[in-house]
């Protein structure tokens, strides 16, 4: 859970918006990012790409909240980041959506999937095979987390966890914007077993076509042997 009396995070409003003033911000070191939310208009601002990097390293990640304070004022609020873009290369971010956090007020956050237990169904060969590692939650600020902690040491090969199957992760106040069957993960076979049942399941079909195949020509001898005989 995030402690928003002790993260604070200074920022800076700016006017210009083109290319030459996102690219001097980013060349001292700031981001640039847009504040918006709880029915005011957003807000053009830059932030310190250090001050970010530790933000994202703490316990609550990308849904940590915090205490926003524009920099030359008097205004300060709870605000939490809604989106970041990177460049898909280097990884470094580019931009920055942050967004008003009223308390008692719900919002809609992601939270990571994240495994633990020795998996028996992988101990006889077989692997976890993730269909999601995210999910969509409501939740207050209060009991904003950024994610559960699922124990796989009891699945076998074939079993699978849905959303429903973790719903006493959640927080009090949360609960999932999900479907309760979409399924989070599997334990799939072994390769060989995967392989080997496709192999009969092909066979089986052959065979198949080959009765059906056959069928017409029996008809059409009957057929035959009674001109014959007439």
């Amino acid at each position: 859970m995030s402690d928003t009396n002790e993260i604070q995070v200074n920022v800076e409003s700016r006017k210009e918006t083109g290319k030459g003033e996102v690219g001097r911000l980013r060349h001292k070191g700031l981001i640039p990012a847009v504040l918006y939310g709880a029915g005011k208009p957003p807000v053009a601002i830059s932030v310190d790409a250090h001050v970010i990097k530790e933000l994202l390293r703490g316990e609550g990640g990308e849904n940590t909240i915090f205490l926003l304070k524009l920099k030359g004022t008097k205004e300060e609020r709870l605000a939490m980041i809604k989106e970041i873009q990177r460049d898909p290369m280097s990884g470094r971010i580019l931009h920055m959506d942050f967004i008003r956090v009223t308390k008692g007020h719900k919002l809609n956050v992601s939270i990571n999937v994240e495994i633990f237990g020795d998996c028996f169904g992988v101990r006889e060969g077989g692997r976890v095979d993730f269909i999601t590692r995210e999910l969509q939650v409501e939740v207050l600020p209060k009991d904003m987390f950024d994610h559960i902690k699922v124990d796989i040491s009891e699945l076998n090969i074939g079993d699978q966890i849905t959303v429903a199957d973790v719903m006493d992760k959640l927080p009090e106040s949360a609960k999932f914007l999900e479907d309760d069957y979409r399924v989070i993960l599997h334990v799939e076979a072994p390769q060989a077993e995967i392989e080997e049942e496709e192999e009969e399941g092909l066979l089986e079909a052959e065979s198949l076509i080959t009765d059906e195949q056959a069928e017409p020509e029996l008809i059409k001898k009957g057929k035959g042997e009674e001109a014959d005989e007439g």
